[in-house]
C-alpha cells in the first residue's frame, strides 16, 4: 500500500492494488450507497474473478481527522482495436507478422472508471470536499500511480470514463490537467413516468404502429420461458452462459478485457437482489440471458448473451429489452439505462440518447500518434431515432 502526505482538506491518501487491503467501512462510508459499481462488494467480486486478466488499483483519501473523504477505482487493461487487426490480417500472414500487427493496435490503458459498465464509476467524494479539490486529488493520485517504479506494467494512456451531460461542470476541470475530451456512442435511456404501473400502461402510451410491433415480438417469443436464476443455477449453466456471452462479445469492434462469466455467480452472492440474472429458455435450452443492476432508483442493463440461430425467429433480443422495461416497472425505477450499441432498436422501445464524454491523456508526442487514431475511431455513430410514444 502506497501512502503519501497531502495538504489542504486532504491529509493523506493510500493507494493499493487490492480492495481487500482497504477498510470496508471507510470505503462504503464515502460511497454511501450512491453507486453500486463503486461499492466494496461489487469491486471485490470483480477483482476476485478478473485479477489474472487485468490490474486493479484503488485509492482512499483521508482528512486530518482520519475521516475518509474520497475514493478512486482504477483498472489497467489492454485496449485492442480489433477492426484494425482484422483489416491488416487479411490474406495469408505468418503468426509472427500477425502478432506484430496486433501489438501495433494494442495499448495499455489506465482507466479511472469501470470497463465493464457505463457511467461515472471511477471516483466519489464526500460533501466535505469541493469538486475542484476532488478532481485535483484524483489527478494527483493517477500521476503518482503512473510513475511508481514498483508497477511493472506501464500505461500509455490514462482514460476517464465516462461522464453524463449534467456532470460537465466538474468533468471539464480535467482539461486543466491536460486531458483531452472526446465523445463516444450515446447511452440509451428510458425515462419511467410514475403513471406507468404495469406493462399495459407502457404499451398504452405508444403509438399504434409501435404497439403493434411490440405485440408481434411477444407473439414471436411466446414459446420462450423467462426465469430468474440463483447463484447455484448460474453455476449449473456456466458453460452455456459462456457460449451465449461469447456470441455477443465476439461481434464487438474493440476489446478492453473480456469479462469472465464466473463473476455473475459472485455478483449474485455478494449483491443478492441488487443483481439480476434472467435466463430465456426454449424448452430446456437457454437461448439468451440478460443481467442488470438496481443502482438506487435506476435499473442498469448490463450484459446479454444470445444464440443468434434463434434470435431472428424468436425475437429473443427484443424480448430481452421489453423484459428490462418490465423489471424497471416492478422495481419502481425512475430510469432504465440500456447502454450503448443497438441504438435504433432501443429507441423503438422508447429510449432516448444521452451523450457520454471521456477524457484521455497520453505520455508524450509519440504516444499521441497512437492515441489520436484511437480517439477518432470511437466517434459517436449516427442512427435513426424512433419515437414510439404518443407524446414525446
Amino acid at each position: 500500500m502506497l501512502k503519501q502526505k497531502k495538504s489542504s482538506h486532504i491529509d493523506h491518501h493510500e493507494i493499493t492494488d487490492s480492495i481487500q487491503s482497504i477498510d470496508k467501512r471507510d470505503w462504503d462510508g464515502v460511497v454511501d450507497a450512491r453507486n453500486i459499481y463503486l461499492s466494496y462488494d461489487y469491486l471485490l467480486a470483480l477483482e476476485i474473478v478478473m485479477k489474472k486478466e487485468m490490474d486493479f488499483y484503488y485509492n482512499i483519501s483521508y482528512d486530518s481527522a482520519g475521516t475518509p473523504v474520497l475514493i478512486v477505482a482504477m483498472q489497467l487493461v489492454k485496449f485492442i482495436d480489433k477492426r484494425k487487426v482484422h483489416a491488416e490480417s487479411l490474406g495469408k500472414l505468418s503468426n509472427h507478422l500477425h502478432k506484430k500487427i496486433a501489438d501495433a493496435f494494442t495499448t495499455n490503458v489506465l482507466v479511472c472508471g469501470n470497463v465493464f459498465s457505463d457511467g461515472e464509476n471511477g471516483f466519489l467524494w464526500s460533501e466535505n470536499l469541493g469538486r475542484e479539490e476532488a478532481i485535483n486529488e484524483v489527478c494527483s493520485i493517477i500521476d503518482q500511480l503512473k510513475e511508481d517504479t514498483r508497477i511493472k506494467t506501464k500505461s500509455s494512456i490514462t482514460l476517464f470514463k465516462e461522464f453524463w451531460p449534467a456532470s460537465k461542470k466538474y468533468s471539464d476541470l480535467l482539461k486543466e490537467h491536460s486531458y483531452r475530451k472526446f465523445m463516444i456512442d450515446v447511452n440509451m435511456v428510458l425515462d419511467i413516468p410514475e403513471s406507468w404501473k404495469a406493462m399495459d400502461d407502457y404499451f398504452g402510451s405508444m403509438k399504434t404502429k409501435f404497439r403493434t410491433r411490440a405485440k408481434r415480438v411477444f407473439k414471436q417469443s411466446k414459446d420462450i420461458q423467462i426465469k430468474t436464476l440463483t447463484a447455484a443455477e448460474i453455476v449449473d449453466n456456466k458453460e452455456r452462459i459462456s457460449v451465449l456471452f461469447g456470441n455477443v462479445i465476439n461481434k464487438s469492434d474493440f476489446s478492453v478485457g473480456r469479462l469472465d462469466t464466473a463473476v455473475f455467480e459472485l455478483f449474485k452472492l455478494h449483491l443478492q437482489d441488487v443483481f439480476s440474472f434472467r435466463a430465456f429458455y426454449l424448452g430446456d435450452e437457454m437461448v439468451g440471458f440478460s443481467t442488470s443492476f438496481l443502482n438506487g432508483d435506476i435499473l442498469e442493463a448490463n450484459y446479454v448473451g444470445l444464440d443468434y440461430e434463434y434470435n431472428n425467429e424468436l425475437a429473443v433480443y427484443q424480448r430481452i429489452l421489453y423484459d428490462y422495461v418490465e423489471q424497471s416497472l416492478k422495481s419502481k425505477s425512475r430510469e432504465l439505462h440500456l447502454g450503448r450499441t443497438a441504438e435504433l432498436i432501443k429507441s423503438s422501445i422508447g429510449a432516448l440518447p444521452k451523450n457520454m464524454t471521456l477524457y484521455a491523456k497520453h505520455r508524450g508526442s509519440v504516444r499521441n500518434m497512437l492515441l489520436k487514431p484511437i480517439i477518432e475511431s470511437i466517434s459517436p455513430r449516427e442512427f435513426e431515432l424512433r419515437k414510439p410514444f404518443k407524446t414525446n
